[in-house]
């Protein structure tokens, strides 16, 4: 898979999201170069240019002038000149990989023995192709990058039950800019900035309205739309980013129980985590929920190298509110995220100073925002790549090559950084197969609604010594049966519910589609966007 102008190996390792991430182009991706700039391929170019201190790889092609001297050492001696530290010999291609900072690629570019200076692009083999994403956002506009990979798009702000598909669209601005994190190939920019999965199909969920607020009703009702479409679109992972306040435990909390619903269903869903902090306990609903992954927000400052890291302030923290929950579970990049823009949405109107240009001069085809909404759909990108390089991957399976793959971090702590940074490479090929045992019951919710399905299958408990050693009655967990449990909080917590046979439950019973949530008054939930001084409409914002 190419990864046009990825910045150094670091970055390589850990999130595989290219130039989205980091790169800030101060110039149009089409504007005209001039002289030995003409032999930097144009993303390598732009990101030597904006980050002349950093370090990349590269392949650096000699020219085949009738000279002295074998192409391949040529390209070597070349970059040696530049103060570059070579690599290997290529001599099929005539040259040399190398590394250089982006002050010495543009030095080198003006040595005569060069004839072209390329990105060494981090190739996995897979881009998420044939994996449906759905995105439970504002909407997903058309755009270039994402031709032909919205495969439907369903709008529920209006209080309906999703049975009509509609065009894409997006008033808002959000969902777009995350649906490009997610699986925006670059066409608009050269491959400058291209997502994560770039081959992974988009279900569009819009929730959201275009004032960036929704209810916890409209966003269970998504959920429950993309349960019922899961296998007509293969939905295999969702992308959340939303949160609501945390008020309850979230045994109780009925964005907890519609989560709990998909990622049993073979669903894995991620979520942001909220910028609220650095108040701890800020970690917000559904993710909030263990069985959900939560994504935190690291600021790379902008460099390919980890010297100037930091967790950016404004990412919620943990131990979620109430529950004392460990989370969030990784962090990814979130700071002045580079991806796609909504022709005169919401946030496109707002914060007009935060668009960028792509291959066109004159109409800029991305925006950069800020966010623990932006640092989630990399890594719902990187599970796209997980599930097409292993289909039979469970939601837990996924969690488990997520967090014990992250790359730990020196700062940090595990309130705010989780498990680390996500590594996408070492997520996409860990072989081990293994799923932790979850210590913590399911909600109450979701418990109850699948009673009726699980009834029946084998107990299996999690600890014998829990409780004493015995169920809320005084009865021995070898004594219980399906006949006379008690179905309560000690019985939730201490069964092991991956242990059941997930297969058997007709998922398909608990859409409810004929039902009307809108009737139903709950909590208001806002995107996780902060304003810093600029007045935005409610529910919106712009993390700087």
């Amino acid at each position: 898979m190419s990864r046009r102008g990825w910045v150094g190996t670091r970055w390589a390792g850990f999130c595989l999201v290219a130039v989205i991430v980091t790169a800030m182009q101060t110039t149009p991706a089409g504007a005209k170069t001039h002289g030995a700039e003409t032999k930097i391929s144009p993303a390598l170019l732009a990101l030597a240019q904006a980050h002349p201190k950093d370090d990349f790889a590269v392949i650096v092609r000699a020219s085949s002038q009738p000279v002295t001297g074998h192409r391949a050492e040529r390209a070597a001696a070349a970059v040696g000149r530049a103060n570059g530290k070579t690599g290997r010999a290529l001599s099929i291609v005539g040259g040399a990989s190398a590394r250089l900072t982006g002050h010495e690629i543009l030095e080198l570019a003006k040595d005569s023995d060069v004839a072209y200076i390329a990105s060494d692009d981090l190739v996995l083999g897979v881009t998420g192709r044939g994996i449906g994403v759905a995105i439970l956002d504002s909407g997903i506009a058309p755009h270039p990058d994402l031709a032909g990979r919205i495969v439907a798009s369903v709008d529920l702000t209006s209080g309906g039950n999703g049975s009509t598909l509609v065009a894409p669209a997006d008033p808002g601005g959000h969902g777009t800019h995350v649906a490009g994190l997610i699986a925006g190939d670059g066409t608009a920019s050269g491959g400058a900035y291209a997502g994560v999965a770039p081959g992974a199909n988009l279900i569009d969920v819009r929730v959201i309205t275009a004032t960036g607020s929704t209810t916890v009703s409209t966003l269970i009702a998504g959920m429950q739309w993309v349960l019922a479409h899961r296998s007509e679109y293969n939905i295999r992972v969702v992308n959340l980013s939303a949160g609501a306040p945390v008020t309850v435990s979230y045994s109780n909390d009925p964005l907890a129980t519609a989560v709990e619903v998909l990622v049993f269903a073979g669903i894995t869903v991620v979520v942001s985590a909220g910028n609220d902090g650095p108040r701890p306990s800020s970690i917000t609903s559904p993710g909030s929920d263990p069985y959900v992954i939560t994504v935190g927000a690291i600021d790379d400052s902008g460099t390919a190298t980890a010297s100037d890291d930091a967790i950016a302030s404004w990412s919620s923290q943990g131990p979620t509110a109430i529950d004392g929950l460990a989370k969030p579970d990784l962090v990814a990049p979130g700071r002045k995220v580079v991806s796609l823009r909504s022709a005169g949405s919401t946030l496109d109107q707002e914060l007009p100073d935060r668009v960028v240009y792509g291959l066109d001069p004159l109409v800029p085809a991305y925006f950069r925002l800020s966010g623990t909404s932006m640092a989630a759909p990399v890594v719902t990108g990187v599970v796209a790549l997980m599930l097409e390089r292993t289909p039979t991957l469970t939601p837990a399976q996924v969690k488990q090559h997520l967090m014990s793959t992250a790359a730990p971090l020196a700062y940090g702590a595990a309130d705010t950084t989780g498990s680390g940074l996500v590594s996408a490479v070492a997520a996409v090929t860990d072989p081990d197969q293994s799923v932790p045992a979850v210590t913590v019951p399911v909600s109450a919710g979701f418990a109850g609604g699948v009673y009726p399905y699980l009834y029946g299958q084998p107990l299996v408990w999690r600890d014998l010594a829990f409780n004493g050693g015995v169920d809320s009655r005084g009865v021995p967990w070898t004594d219980v049966n399906w006949s006379d449990i008690t179905w309560d909080d000690i019985t939730w917590e201490n069964l092991s519910w991956l242990s059941f046979n997930w297969s058997a439950v007709s998922w398909q019973d608990m859409t409810w589609e004929g039902i009307t949530w809108e009737d139903i008054t709950w909590d208001t939930v806002t995107l996780k966007e902060k304003s810093t001084g600029r007045k935005v409409r409610k529910g919106w914002g712009a993390l700087d």
